[in-house]
């Protein structure tokens, strides 16, 4: 087997999770690759059938980061790829990534628009903003801000991943951990993998000629909310970087609200925080001075 392609789907509109299965199999049926799906606790059970199809259904949400988890527990390929449930595909584009599966790297596609027009992004940057202005659509912590310059090269070193299709070698995979086990509903999976990969010595790596489209949405079709995220955060800054960056950063979550203060109060992060330090190869300096060094300067 090439490859196990690995879509998670919450509430999908039937129609584009249809399209997105039968692009994959267009794009893929010369290849040995295998296609799981994780049903995310939808409220319209998810209904799906293929020669190389497997399907599993969470009665009750895990969150896209779990998901994506679990699905890689259930894949039997060498070569693991994530992806949104409402994508399109160029030709080629897995045998793209697979040319570059053994550099170790987490790997991403650019990210283009639906019709495969237009390439919105070539990865991203990661930026950090230390305001919490909810009606304002801020809130602190870390983000994103798209790399729009093509690159001249095949694949290319980026900060982060972007663009809902995402592929690493299983053994590299294994290797940092996994998607994190701590995550809730959505946010800050991909940023939280990108960072370990770092962290870890195996970098991030934008595959140019990748071509995968991605379906635009003015809005989720489950509930995403603040809280989430500012947990989400929280659990990346407590695994992830050493105390004196727990220290200075928490500092603008203060006051936390009280849901994802309740919620980290009864998450035991030892565990998970002790197998994140066990694979760091790079400090915290180093990771703000190469990709977000307003930190350092504030």
């Amino acid at each position: 087997m090439d490859a196990s392609i690995i879509i998670t789907a919450r509430n999908e509109d039937p129609q584009v999770l249809e399209a997105t299965l039968a692009g994959v199999e267009a794009t893929t049926r010369h290849l040995r690759a295998e296609l799981v799906v994780v049903d995310d606790g939808s409220e319209r059970v998810v209904e799906c059938r293929g020669r190389r199809l497997q399907l599993v259904r969470n009665d009750v949400s895990a969150g896209t980061c779990k998901a994506r988890r679990i699905g890689a527990e259930l894949a039997a390929g060498p070569f693991l790829v994530w992806l949104d449930a409402h994508m399109s595909f160029g030709t080629g584009w897995l045998e793209q990534l697979l040319v570059h599966a053994d550099t170790r790297s987490l790997l991403c596609s650019p990210f283009w628009t639906y019709d495969l027009k237009r390439c919105m992004c070539w990865g991203a940057d990661i930026r950090w903003s230390s305001t919490r202005d909810y009606f304002a659509g801020k809130q602190p912590g870390f983000s994103l801000v798209h790399r729009t310059t093509e690159p001249d090269l095949a694949i290319t070193q980026v900060p982060m991943v972007i663009g809902a299709c995402y592929a690493m070698q299983r053994a590299a995979y294994e290797e940092l951990g996994g998607f994190s086990p701590l995550y809730r509903v959505w946010g800050l999976d991909e940023l939280d993998l990108c960072s370990r990969a770092w962290m870890a010595g195996l970098g991030v790596a934008c595959v140019s000629f990748a071509k995968v489209g991605h379906l635009s949405r003015a809005a989720f079709p489950y509930a995403v909310q603040y809280d989430h995220l500012e947990f989400n955060q929280m659990v990346l800054l407590h695994t992830i970087f050493d105390t004196d960056t727990i220290a200075r950063l928490g500092a603008h979550f203060s006051p936390l609200p009280q849901q994802p203060s309740a919620w980290l109060a009864e998450t035991d992060l030892t565990p998970w925080r002790s197998l994140v330090q066990a694979k760091r190869r790079m400090s915290d300096v180093e990771f703000f001075r190469r990709f977000s060094p307003e930190v350092l300067a504030g």
